[in-house]
């Protein structure tokens, strides 16, 4: 047992000495490598001198000419613009003043029996109001102001006043009735003046007359330059 333990120490010892020896050896050719490479001399490198490149052209719009009139994508693309003329839209025609019936001076200032046109039903219009595609901006007795597409159309009442019927009745106005022919031998009975205010009708304060006729519809009846004249009241019983 002794024996084998003094073998196996010889045999480490000399494992180490071998393993000593080639540490030294490789650290000794390391050394002398790097002694070698520092004492190389560096020869220098002669380098061609650098021929500079011909410069290129600039570049010309008529070159590019084809590139935008033949695209790939779109064959019937050209360099021609087409500009299209602006499209003016035509002014639109301005419709027939509306036709007067008669105006009146009320205390509360003028008011014109009106129709938007012949034969249709009238009504009374103040400044303010408006009447078809019409606003009225000023009114008196003898001139009319209206207001269309932001024009102003001043007229004379003279001028509006709708002569088509002579007894100016237009769609609700109406004067008296024409009497019936006379029986033979019988008295004709006169018809009442023009301006005479209705039978059965009730004087208002503004110098017109109220009257209900037989379906139970009331009117108000206006003295006006062309005889009475009714239209529908629209006053809420007053």
């Amino acid at each position: 047992m002794k024996t084998k333990l003094i073998a196996l120490n010889v045999v480490l010892v000399a494992g180490i000495g071998i393993l000593a020896w080639q540490v030294n050896a490789g650290w000794k050719q390391a050394a002398a490598e790097r002694a070698a490479n520092l004492n190389v001399r560096v020869r220098p490198v002669t380098v061609a001198p650098a021929v500079p490149q011909p410069k290129p052209e600039g570049a010309t719009p008529a070159q590019y000419a084809r590139v935008a009139e033949n695209n790939l994508f779109s064959s019937d693309r050209n360099p021609t613009v087409v500009i299209e003329p602006e499209k003016k839209e035509a002014p639109k025609p301005m419709p027939s003043l509306p036709v007067v019936y008669g105006v009146m001076g009320l205390p509360s200032g003028v008011k014109a029996i009106m129709a938007e046109k012949p034969g249709q039903d009238s009504r009374g219009i103040r400044a303010g109001d408006t009447i078809g595609e019409f606003k009225v901006l000023s009114l008196d007795t003898q001139n009319i102001k209206f207001e269309w597409n932001g024009k102003e159309i001043a007229r004379k009442i003279d001028d509006l006043v709708d002569r088509s019927n002579p007894r100016a009745g237009g769609g609700n106005t109406s004067g008296p009735a024409a009497p019936p022919p006379a029986a033979p031998g019988a008295t004709a009975t006169p018809p009442p003046p023009p301006n005479a205010p209705p039978a059965g009708s009730t004087q208002n304060q503004d110098g017109s007359y109220s009257v209900t006729d037989k379906d139970g519809k009331k009117w108000i009846m206006t003295r006006t330059p062309f005889g009475m004249m009714r239209v529908p009241d629209t006053r809420g019983g007053r």
